[in-house]
This record gives structure tokens, sequence and C-alpha cells, in this order.
């Protein structure tokens, strides 16, 4: 394999270990062993790339990669290997996380200055909805996983350019790191492989056990809902599959973008484990002094004709359920903001928010940033919202780490990257699976409310595992 020994940079980690963390806490800088050397980084501009056949060819090695891709708006990267990584586990992993990159403030030299270029990707990675490190399903990856690349391949708009960071106390290695674009030519050779869909050979779908499960779940929920223990909360199934063979991720990945084009589509993969997913809703996005969000809840089929899909809109828009819904998640993300940012703004009524299969009610909220603190500490304010996890947020948290029996791991976590420039962009991880060989875990999640129907429920989740079961030719994939 090409890729494989083309960057010879040994990866800092930076974790919580007693090596670098006197009793579970960083002491000082001298504690870290990355002050000694630099962080050389080089931007340069290249000929178009295809990164779905880097993706496909990077199968053959066991390189670490986050791939991204907003098709509608011709942004788009895929991030290989790497040269630092952070780490965090337990119930303080942001804000160690937020120490130790501090350490690197100082420690990065670049000309990425020279190409004018807004948002460039520095860190990459996610965060757990909760501190689950005891997951056997998810120990690939860390309750706080972040890591700079060794290279990074972006697309602007038309332009594409190559970004080579290396950890070394002599500069010079970077021209040893970068990849030449011959040698990229021949890691993108090779177009996609004969389109073969993988076949769900075995399944929990429609396990009437599952069902059964979920509806205790749900009605233990509404009970505490009745005894005003809480207002709402956010439960989740998890549909495991088994498919003949193993899938070739860079054709799911192509499938979700053709389907899904103005959602975020992402695949991280770690060791033997790729979390891919198509999500419509973004947590945050840090750029020019503002932060965006999307208030995204409440959700309707869409229907088989113009008419049917015209009306189904117009009852959502009109739902007291939904609209209570969405109402509290504007709600929280406008509190959220803020304690960081003025002058929010956000239209006052929601609009619709059309997907191939399901339609949302969507509020999108911006603001003035005016406080210098990191993006982690912005990302902890409004993860998770009451979309993914529920009012008030602590009961809710622990209704869901008591009543689900499967760990979500990065299901509703937040997925994406960020600089030290305070600019960066993360989704919301719904809509999404864990892929490891040929066993698939994917995941659903609604909102319950006083009224909510398990039945119902349950519906609405078989809904939200369309655009990841559809890739497996689902068969009931065209039903409504």
């Amino acid at each position: 394999m090409i890729f494989k020994g083309l960057i010879k940079i040994n990866a800092v980690n930076l974790e919580k270990t007693t090596e670098n963390i006197d009793n579970g806490k960083i002491t000082s800088e001298e504690s870290l062993p990355i002050t000694k050397k630099k962080i050389f980084r080089s931007v340069k501009k290249i000929e178009k790339v295809k990164f779905l056949n880097i993706v496909h060819n990077l199968t053959s090695t066991d390189e670490q990669y986050l791939y991204w891709n907003e098709p509608a708006f011709g942004f788009s990267f895929i991030a290989i290997g790497k040269c630092i990584s952070i780490k965090s586990n337990g119930p303080d992993r942001i804000e160690e996380t937020e120490k130790l990159i501090s350490f690197l403030k100082d420690s990065i030299v670049s000309n990425e200055d020279e190409f004018n270029l807004t948002s460039l990707p520095l860190f990459l990675g996610g965060l757990k909805f909760a501190p689950n490190g005891n997951s056997e399903l998810w120990k690939d990856f860390n309750d706080s996983e972040w890591f700079i690349p060794k290279t990074i391949l972006l697309k602007y708009d038309k332009d594409y350019y190559q970004v080579t960071s290396v950890y070394s106390d002599d500069e010079s290695e970077l021209s040893t790191a970068e990849i030449s674009f011959e040698q990229l030519n021949s890691l993108a050779a090779n177009g996609y492989p004969e389109f073969k869909s993988a076949k769900i050979v075995d399944s929990n779908i429609d396990d009437n056990y599952e069902f059964e499960f979920w509806k205790d779940m749900i009605n233990s929920a509404l009970e505490s809902i009745d005894n005003k223990q809480i207002h709402k909360v956010v439960l989740s199934r998890e549909v495991q599959l088994l498919l003949d063979r193993e899938p070739d991720i860079d054709i799911l990945l192509k499938q979700l973008a053709d389907r899904y084009p103005y959602c975020y589509i992402f695949a991280f993969r770690k060791n033997g484990s790729i979390f891919f997913g198509a999500s419509p809703e973004r947590l945050a996005k840090f750029s020019g002094g503002t932060v965006e969000a999307d208030a995204l809840a409440g959700s309707f089929p869409r229907g088989r004709t113009l008419e049917e899909d015209i009306q189904l809109e117009k009852e959502l828009l009109s739902n007291e359920k939904n609209l209570n819904e969405q109402k509290a998640v504007v709600d929280f993300i406008k509190s959220s903001f803020s304690k960081f940012s003025v002058d929010i703004t956000y239209p006052e009524e929601p609009i619709i928010r059309k997907l191939p299969n399901i339609q949302h009610l969507w509020t999108p909220i911006k603001a003035k940033i005016n406080s210098d603190k990191p993006i982690l500490s912005f990302l902890k304010e409004v993860h998770p919202t009451p979309a993914i996890c529920g009012a008030p947020w602590s009961t809710a948290m622990s209704t869901i780490l008591n009543k689900e029996k499967h760990s979500r791991g990065l299901f509703t976590g937040a997925i994406g990257w960020f600089n030290l420039k305070n600019e960066g962009e993360f989704a919301v991880a719904i809509r999404s699976a864990l892929l490891k060989g040929k066993n698939v875990y994917a995941f659903a999640g609604c909102g319950i409310v006083q009224g909510s129907d398990p039945n119902t429920e349950f519906e609405e989740t078989k809904l939200k595992l369309r655009p990841i079961l559809n890739l497996f030719d689902y068969e009931e994939k065209d039903k409504s």
C-alpha cells in the first residue's frame, strides 16, 4: 500500500497518564513531552484529487483517518494519520483536553497565512455523548478524541490544498514527510470498485423483544414525566446488522453524499472501527467572530405525493408536541449562547427542514462571540442539547444512562474540527452507525414528552434509521 511508510514521523500521544499527569491532574507544561519540539505545518495548493478513492485505498492500511464532506457547500477533507494525539476520559475530559491543547499554542510553526484561508482544520475528532470508558463496543475511541493529522487534503469550492504536519525539532523533516503529487495520484488511483451492495443476513430490526423492551422503557419514562420528575428525555435504540461481507466504506459515503447533499457526511476510522453517518444537524460553527447552531427537533415523515407532503408539513408546523420540543431546544441554545456571546438572532417561527424520508422543525441561530475562551469551552455549553438529551439536563442524562441498554458512544456526540483561531465546525453525530468488519451498529432516538406513544415513537426511529439501513438494501426502504 503506497501510503504506508510515506510518513515516518512518530505520533505523540497527549493523554491522561501517570507519565504526564500527577494524581490525575496536569501539573505543569514541563510534564508534557511535546514542549521541547515544534509542530511544523506546511500548506500548499495542489491539483484535484479524489478523496473517496483515497478512503478506499486506506482500507488495506491501519492508518487513522477522518473524512468530512459538506456536498452542497463545496467543502470537504480527508485527514490521515496522527502527528499529535490528544485523548482524555472521564467527567473532566473537556477541561483536560483544553489544558493539553493550551500547551501547544506556541509550538506551531506554519505558512498557512500565505494562503489567506479561513476555516483551516488543525484538530479533528470528536466527543462521546457521555463518558463511557467501560464500553467494549466503543473501546477504540476515547471519551474525548482529537488529533493533528500527518496529512490533510482539503477541497474549498474548486481549489485543493495539502497540509502536512510533523512533530520535530527539525523543520527540514517536513520535506521528508510531505507526500508528492505523484504519490497522491497513485494513492488516489483506481476508481470505485464495481458496485455491489452488502446484504443484511441477520439483524434485530424487527425483533419482538427489542420492541417490548422499547415499550417498557418509554412507559417508564412517561411515568417519570407524569410524576414531574422530568419534562423531556430523548431515548434511543441500537439496531445490530450482520452483513454478508465487509462493505466498501467509500461506496457508503458516496451514497450518503448523493442522497443527503445538505448533511454532514463523515467517517472516523480508528483501529478496527469506523463511525460514519449523514448528520442534518449543526451543533456549532465558529467563524469570523460568530457562532451558529441548529435547533432541530420535531419529526414527521415525508408524503408519497406533493399534496400529501404539503399536508404533513402543515400538520408538523401546528403540532403542539413537536412545537414544544422545538421551543425547548431553541431556548436552551439561546441560554447557552448568552454565556459567551451577544446579538443572538433567529427566526421567530420554525422552518421546515426536508430530508428524503423525514422532515423536521428547524431554527438556525446565530450570535456574536464576546469571549476569548477556547472553542471546547463553548462546546461544553451547547452539548448535549435537549434535542438529543432532554430537560432538565442532569435528570435526562441520568435517565438515559440508566434506562438504555446500549452505550451511545459517539452517537449523539460531537464530531468535527477546530483550530487555535477560534474557528471550527461540529455536527451532532446522528443518523449514524458504527462499522466493525461485517457488523453494523445503527442508532436512532426520539424525544419523549407527556403524550408520547411508544408505538409512534418506535416508527419514528425506523424513519431515522433509514439513511443507514437503506445502504444495505433494507427491504422496507420504499415503505412509508
